[in-house]
């Protein structure tokens, strides 16, 4: 799921310079803050044995042979993985509201991120207040600034403490309650780093989440020459699911076709994986264009993708494009997608700071929307049939029959073979959720709707500042527009002239022809169907 890459720019590039691009998006620029230029490079690690792919024969010895090699690939030492163990973006700060609180879920733990105008902090909580165990994500921000619940009204500071019991007496044990330790919420680390705000989801890991920096984006994200673009959408299908995707750039020319890929331009994609362990894997290819992957558990895929182009005037340009998402673990079968991505070549049509960058953020989400939409049916599809083979036996495990189960012959998939290998060595072939009854409730994928799988409006709008602001200015556009079109059409028949009377219908009408098209793109915000058979 490539998202946020080049759309238009690939087609016209691809085509007149016949330079093959297996995926790229379309880039929304919105900056991010500087950072400290001494940052540990991103592809540093020694080399050891690829990962081995399957092979293209149904041979029973060579296939064992496979499966043993994919069950011993020999591995860099390092600690053991703990899922908790590790900060956690839930968001792009520009995408939360500071003046109300968010709800969110890491891990299946529910939790309210808020932003303390006091200490000009954005903080994280566990999502009930210790009263009456109402939701605080459904409070407010109170007068001094503090988390209020809206339940009893109960009000706390950013370090968690209690600051106000409406209820209290003024003197005798009751004044003294909103003191005690049980009337604090339970506060998480946080920290904001490049646009993102991450969250340790371990209330009692303070020491260790302030000795660890969370992932960073590369150095180029910062560079004047890269425009970038920044996009988050949840999504309903699971963790180990939208992880695989995002490992397998070789969908992109089918599941995106005419959006960020082609058909015709599909071939080989000879990938080697040049070291793994429990901190996740990195590899490339020998081919051009040269694309460089990095998987950082638990949650964070990077890919670099560099072209050499030759134009006309300019003459050979080296082009870069980065693909950075981080797939958040919130609940079983519910995912998260941040993706962060840059490039440095045709900036001018990508939205941004510079005066002549004109495209709205909202607008380039429309493509990146497509991108989503283009996998979403399918992934669930492929959930369902994991699932069912998952429920033959207690102790099945998809990550070790996965070479059973699907027929990987080409080295294209050799990073969701890691990307397996990783989750069922290291990861303990699944999260590690918060609760012992998130397990037995239905994945979202086997009981929602096609329309309920692509909703937009839930899952993208709701959680983008542009896409939001975007919306509620369609629908006040859209209601303008129908007025005028009643006004119009109502005084048309009112002067004695008729030129007079044939103008006011005219504007009748193409107030009208206006209101609908608008209705029509309204509609990218909320749900677009996608088939993609339609797609010639």
């Amino acid at each position: 799921m490539s998202v946020v890459l080049v759309s238009s720019a690939s087609a016209t590039l691809t085509k007149s310079n016949s330079i093959k691009i297996p995926f790229l998006s379309s880039p929304n620029s919105a900056k991010f803050p500087s950072v400290s230029p001494q940052r540990s490079k991103l592809f540093d690690s020694s080399l050891s044995v690829a990962a081995p792919p399957s092979v293209p024969t149904s041979d029973p010895a060579e296939e064992s042979r496979i499966e043993d090699e994919y069950g011993g690939e020999k591995e860099e030492e390092g600690s053991e993985f703990k899922w908790r163990d590790h900060w956690y973006p839930v968001s792009l700060v520009e995408d939360l509201d500071p003046n109300s609180p968010t709800r969110f879920q890491l891990l299946g733990r529910d939790l309210v991120l808020w932003f303390d105008r006091n200490d000009q902090k954005w903080a994280a909580f566990d999502d009930l207040c210790p009263h009456r165990l109402a939701p605080l994500s459904e409070g407010r921000l109170d007068e001094n600034g503090h988390l209020q619940c809206s339940y009893h009204g109960w009000s706390f500071a950013g370090c968690g403490s209690c600051t106000r019991i409406p209820q209290a007496a003024t003197s005798g044990p009751e004044a003294r309650a909103v003191k005690s330790p049980r009337a604090c919420a339970i506060k998480f680390p946080t920290m904001v780093s490049q646009g993102l705000l991450f969250v340790w989801p371990d209330e009692n890991g303070w020491d260790r989440a302030n000795s660890i920096e969370p992932p960073r984006l590369p150095d180029d994200f910062d560079k004047p020459e890269f425009s970038t673009v920044t996009i988050q959408r949840d999504l309903f299908y699971g963790y180990d699911t939208l992880m695989e995707n995002v490992s397998d750039p070789s969908h992109i020319d089918f599941a995106h076709h005419k959006v960020t890929g082609r058909r015709d331009r599909a071939k080989p994609l000879p990938f080697k994986v040049e070291s793994s362990g429990p901190w996740g894997f990195q590899g490339a290819n020998d081919d051009s264009p040269k694309i460089t992957a990095k998987f950082v558990a638990p949650c964070y895929s990077l890919n670099k993708i560099e072209i050499d182009a030759k134009l006309p005037i300019v003459g050979n340009q080296k082009w870069v494009i980065w693909i950075c998402s981080f797939n958040i673990p919130m609940a079983p079968g519910k995912t998260r997608s941040i993706v962060c991505s840059a490039r440095n070549f045709f900036q001018f049509s990508v939205p941004g700071p510079a005066w002549w960058q004109v495209v709205p953020r909202w607008y380039e989400h429309w493509t990146s929307n497509l991108v989503y939409d283009g996998d979403m049916i399918v992934l669930q599809g492929q959930e369902k049939v994991f699932l069912s083979k998952s429920m033959e036996s207690p102790d099945y495990d998809v990550n070790k029959q996965y070479t059973k189960l699907t027929f990987t012959p080409t080295q294209a998939d050799r990073f969701v073979l890691a990307f397996r290998n990783w989750l069922r060595k290291h990861g303990k072939s699944q999260p590690e959720w918060f609760g012992s009854t998130a397990a037995n409730q239905p994945l979202p994928s086997t009981v929602l709707t096609k329309r309920e799988m692509m909703d937009r409006f839930e899952q993208h709008t709701q959680v983008c500042s542009s896409c939001k602001g975007a919306y509620k200015g369609f629908q006040i556009l859209k209601k303008f527009l129908v007025g005028t079109t009643v006004f119009f059409g109502a005084t048309a028949g009112f002067p004695s002239d008729v030129q007079t009377r044939l103008v006011l219908a005219g504007l009748a009408l193409i107030s009208a022809a206006s209101a609908y098209a608008l209705h029509e793109k309204e509609k990218n915000f909320v749900f677009r169907d996608y088939v993609h058979s339609e797609i010639e």
